[in-house]
């Protein structure tokens, strides 16, 4: 049974244990173990993300101290990608929270019926998410979500990174460091074979001794020392997704 640790931010300790209750019934119906911790402050759970890791938050909006939507909107200026399901009396604050980019909202008034379908749609954007991963970051034109087989490669532009998608008209600018990134995205099949590139190994065509060729018609630039250890990993990751056959 897949397992998810889930913490519940609800001010209100009787919401806080009829929602967690709740929780764990519907998505035990779709053969998940929920494990749920409550908080009754933003503080609180803020301080907790330092040392616990969790698949989902539930915030409440209406809270004293931090808000629900102040707290996410923290986390996201932090690059913290966790899902996040809002679940309030607030249905006129429904706009505001969707700057966060929020799995959903559910109402306290229809708190049942909502709850099943957000909970159902969390688990298929989960499911989606496992075959088609994507990068949510901050750009300078806002949030942005990039699907990962869809991002050619990362160029380093000084103090920011152009992430190259694929069929776009330009780049999406966004200010973290290559060494963030390929942290990042290594796992994903992303090689590092230059200082200022990161590219998907997807979209890798061949590999010179002094460039790579992308299907997209374009040459990324490869450092000769990388050129060994880069087409030995490019290797790798094609027999690992079963494109290339020995």
């Amino acid at each position: 049974m897949e397992k998810l640790h889930i913490a519940v931010c609800d001010d209100d300790v009787t919401a806080r244990e009829v929602i967690s209750g709740s929780l764990k019934g519907v998505f035990a119906q779709h053969g998940v173990d929920a494990v749920l911790e409550s908080y009754g402050s933003a503080d609180a759970l803020g301080a907790d993300l330092c040392s616990k890791a969790f698949d989902l938050l539930l915030l409440d909006i209406d809270m004293p101290g931090t808000d629900g939507i102040t707290f996410a909107d923290h986390l996201r200026a932090e690059q913290n990608n966790i899902e996040i399901i809002y679940i309030s009396n607030r249905e006129d604050r429904v706009f505001d929270s969707l700057r966060s980019m929020p799995c959903g909202f559910i109402r306290k008034s229809r708190f049942l019926q909502d709850t099943a379908e957000i909970v159902n749609l969390y688990l298929k954007k989960r499911a989606a998410r496992s075959r088609h991963p994507r990068l949510v970051l901050h750009s300078q034109n806002g949030m942005e979500s990039v699907q990962l087989d869809q991002l050619v490669y990362v160029e380093g532009v000084g103090k920011y990174q152009d992430l190259v998608v694929k069929d776009s008209i330009k780049p999406i600018q966004v200010r973290r460091s290559m060494q963030e990134l390929e942290n990042e995205l290594t796992p994903y099949g992303f090689l590092r074979g230059h200082k200022g590139y990161l590219v998907n190994y997807r979209f890798i065509r061949r590999i010179d001794e002094a460039d790579i060729l992308l299907t997209t018609g374009q040459t990324l630039p490869i450092a000769r020392r990388k050129l060994g250890e880069i087409k030995e990993q490019f290797l790798t990751l094609m027999q690992r997704d079963n494109s290339m056959l020995f």
